[in-house]
C-alpha cells in the first residue's frame, strides 16, 4: 500500500510540472492538438518521466502533498511561459502586418477558444509549428522537459528559480520575431506614404478603394519572397527558449 501511495505521488508531482504544457490555452507547441490527444500524450509522457526521474522520498513532500503539486505546477508555468513566447511573438507582429496590408477586418476563429485570431498570423503560427517538428525542436522540448528534472529536482522549492526580468524576455523574443515580418511593414509602410501623397494631390478620387485590393496583392507578393527567409529567424527564436531555460536553472 505503501508503494502504491508512493508511485501515486510520484505520478502526481511529475503530472504537475507537465500540465502546464498541455492545458494552456496559449499558443504552445501543443496548443492545437485535439483535447484527447494532448491528455493521452500527458499521460504517456508522464508514465515515461517516472521510470526516468528519480523523485525524492522526504519527509517535507509527504507531508505538504498539495504544496508540492502547486510548486511543480508552478515551475511547468514558468518553463511554458518561455515556451509559448516564439509563437506569441509570430502571432503579434503577424496582426500588425495584417492591418498594414487591409486583412485588419478578416481573421481566423479558433474553435479552441472561441477568439479570432489574424490571418497572416495564423498562417506563420503554423509555418513555424511545422518547422518546429520539423527540425527536431519537439525531442529537444521533451528533452529539456527531463533535464528540468535533473537541474531543478522534484521538491525544490520555486523560488529557487533564476527567473529573469519577463520584460526584457518579452522585448528579445519581439525583436527577433520582428525580422521576420519588418520588410513587408516597412515597404507597405512607404506604399501608405504614397497612398497619402496621392489622395491629396486627387482628392476627388476614393484612394481607399481604389488602392486596396493592389496594396493586398503587392503585401502578398513581398511577403512570398521575404518569407523564405524566415526559416534561420524562427529556429533562433526556438532556441532562445532553452537559452533561456538553461539561465533559469542556473
Amino acid at each position: 500500500m505503501l508503494n502504491i501511495s508512493f508511485y501515486v505521488a510520484e505520478f502526481s508531482l511529475i503530472g504537475a510540472r507537465l500540465l502546464p504544457f498541455f492545458i494552456s490555452s496559449g499558443h504552445g507547441p501543443f496548443q492545437r492538438l485535439p483535447a484527447m490527444v494532448r491528455i493521452v500524450v500527458l499521460i504517456i509522457l508522464t508514465l515515461i518521466c517516472c521510470f526516468l526521474v528519480q523523485v525524492p522520498n522526504s519527509e517535507v513532500v509527504k507531508n505538504y502533498m498539495l504544496l508540492s503539486i502547486l510548486n511543480e505546477f508552478a515551475v511547468g508555468v514558468a518553463l511554458f511561459f518561455l515556451v509559448q513566447l516564439p509563437f506569441v511573438a509570430i502571432g503579434f507582429w503577424g496582426r500588425v502586418l495584417d492591418m498594414q496590408i487591409g486583412f485588419g477586418a478578416a481573421g481566423v476563429v479558433d474553435p479552441a477558444n472561441k477568439s479570432q485570431e489574424p490571418l497572416l498570423g495564423t498562417i506563420f503560427v503554423l509555418a513555424a509549428l511545422a518547422i518546429f517538428y520539423l527540425s527536431g525542436m519537439h525531442i529537444t522540448l521533451i528533452k529539456g522537459i527531463l533535464f528540468s528534472f535533473e537541474r531543478f529536482p522534484i521538491g525544490t522549492e520555486f523560488y529557487r528559480l533564476n527567473l529573469p526580468n519577463m520584460a526584457s524576455v518579452m522585448t528579445v523574443f519581439l525583436s527577433v520575431g520582428m525580422l521576420v515580418y519588418i520588410p513587408v511593414i516597412l515597404l507597405m509602410w512607404c506604399l501608405d506614404l504614397f497612398m497619402g501623397f496621392v489622395s491629396r494631390t486627387m482628392p476627388q478620387m476614393n484612394i481607399y478603394f481604389v488602392m486596396l485590393p493592389l496594396k493586398i496583392a503587392i503585401g502578398l507578393f513581398l511577403l512570398s519572397i521575404f518569407s523564405v527567409y524566415s526559416e534561420p529567424v524562427l529556429t533562433r527564436l526556438f532556441k532562445l527558449v532553452f537559452f533561456y531555460w538553461d539561465s533559469v536553472f542556473a
